[in-house]
C-alpha cells in the first residue's frame, strides 16, 4: 500500500527520466461549451461590446478606424459596428471549434485567449486615443 494516494511505489522509476515522469499530460477531451469556454466566450463578448462602444465614441470625435478590414463596416455607424463584431466573434468561435473537433484542445483555448487579449488591447488603445482628444 505504498503511495496509495498516487498509486506508485516510493522509489523512483529507473526506466523514465525525471522530466518524463513529471511531464504534463495533454488536455483531456471535453465538451466544447464546458465551463472554461463559456467563461471565455462571455468575456470575449464583453470585450467586443466594449470595443464597439469605444470605437463608435472615437469615430464620433473624428478619429479613424485603424483596422482596414473593419473600417468599411464600422464607419457606417452602430449597424456596421455590430456586423464587424459578429464577424469577429464568429471567426473566433469557428476557429476554436475547428481545433476542438480535430482534438487540438490546447489550441482551442489558445484561440479564445488570443482573441480576448487582442480585444482587450483594442479597448485599451481606444480608451487611450479618446483620452488624447
Amino acid at each position: 500500500m505504498w503511495g496509495a494516494a498516487r498509486n506508485s511505489p516510493p522509489w523512483p522509476d529507473p526506466v523514465l527520466p525525471p522530466s518524463a515522469r513529471t511531464a504534463a499530460l495533454p488536455e483531456e477531451p471535453h465538451k466544447f461549451l464546458d465551463w472554461r469556454n463559456k467563461i471565455s466566450l462571455g468575456a470575449l463578448a464583453g470585450l467586443l461590446a466594449a470595443d464597439g462602444v469605444t470605437t463608435q465614441q472615437n469615430l464620433a470625435n473624428h478619429a479613424q478606424e485603424l483596422n482596414p478590414i473593419a473600417r468599411p463596416l464600422v464607419e457606417h455607424g452602430w449597424a456596421g459596428q455590430l456586423g464587424a463584431s459578429v464577424l469577429g466573434y464568429s471567426a473566433s468561435i469557428g476557429l476554436s471549434y475547428m481545433f476542438h473537433r480535430s482534438g487540438h484542445h490546447k489550441l482551442e483555448r489558445v484561440v479564445l485567449h488570443a482573441a480576448m487579449a487582442g480585444e482587450a488591447a483594442m479597448v485599451m488603445n481606444n480608451l487611450a486615443r479618446a483620452r488624447a482628444h
